[in-house]
């Protein structure tokens, strides 16, 4: 290492200093002014705290890089300066390479338009089975994907970018067992599908149109239909109330109602 002894008084060495300490205050201004800005996005609920401290991380370890850099230029020879910095960068990447990940990641969604919001089939890498849910929220680190019943997933960014996404209608399948003691299943088909059409929930769009027959003969009908959500979150008083309504409807075949989870 060599250090410039050339001029070693006071004036000397704030002389020498001098380009080290202005970058120091601009870098110090530039922290101030974007900790202000995010604090002014968390106010408003743009941003999550959680989200706040991590962009801040990343500014306070630019901010370090950019002082040691102004500093190790005005005390030694350049070489040095490219070592330290590379050492530097080394350790950062090495502590923070999670985060790192994820924050690009983070990047790549944000630049999917429209994303939020909507209803997703989620194929994760090494998953077998898909997630299906509503992303409400696209954060850092991870993305929260809520299902139909309000229960919250939190998935890495970077696993989500990685992912095959399929737009998706939500809808809950219910499977109908009726027994018409040897009658005409035709009419018990016939009276399924006009129940269908007669029910209304509210919260229920019931499809009169697609009727899955499962098994017919013995006596009883098995059946498939299927009930989109008007709204979501789902409660689970709002199933209680979609099965009640059937088994009234459907009274005289002694229906027997299973809801099956689709998402």
């Amino acid at each position: 290492m060599t250090i410039n002894t050339t001029n070693l008084t006071i004036e000397g060495i704030l002389f020498s200093l001098q380009s080290a300490l202005i970058v120091t205050l601009l870098v110090v201004l530039v922290r101030f002014i974007i900790n202000r800005f995010l604090t002014v996005l968390f106010d408003r609920g743009v941003i999550t705290i959680s989200t706040k401290s991590t962009v801040m991380r990343f500014v306070d370890l630019s901010a370090i890089l950019v002082i040691l850099v102004a500093f190790l230029q005005a005390l030694v020879s350049p070489p040095i300066v490219i070592y330290a910095v590379l050492v530097f960068a080394f350790i950062a990447i090495t502590l923070f390479y999670y985060e790192l990940r994820e924050f690009v990641a983070y990047i790549n969604l944000q630049l999917i338009r429209h994303m939020r919001g909507r209803n997703y089939e989620i194929y994760l890498p090494n998953h077998h089975k898909p997630i299906y849910g509503r992303i409400v929220s696209v954060e850092l680190t991870n993305t929260i994907i809520e299902d139909i019943y309000g229960r919250r997933i939190y998935v890495s960014n970077s696993s989500l970018t990685n992912a095959i996404i399929k737009e998706y209608v939500p809808v809950i399948q219910l499977r109908l067992k009726l027994s018409h003691a040897e009658g005409d299943p035709i009419k018990v088909i016939e009276d399924i599908t006009a129940s269908l059409r007669e029910i209304d929930t509210g919260i229920f769009r019931l499809d009169d149109k697609k009727i899955l027959i499962d098994r017919i003969g013995g006596g009883e009908v098995i059946a498939r239909i299927n009930a989109y959500p008007l709204s979501i979150p789902l409660r689970f008083s709002d199933l209680v109330k979609l099965a009640d309504l059937l088994s009234k409807s459907l009274a005289k075949y002694n229906p027997i109602i299973e809801f099956i989870e689709l998402g």
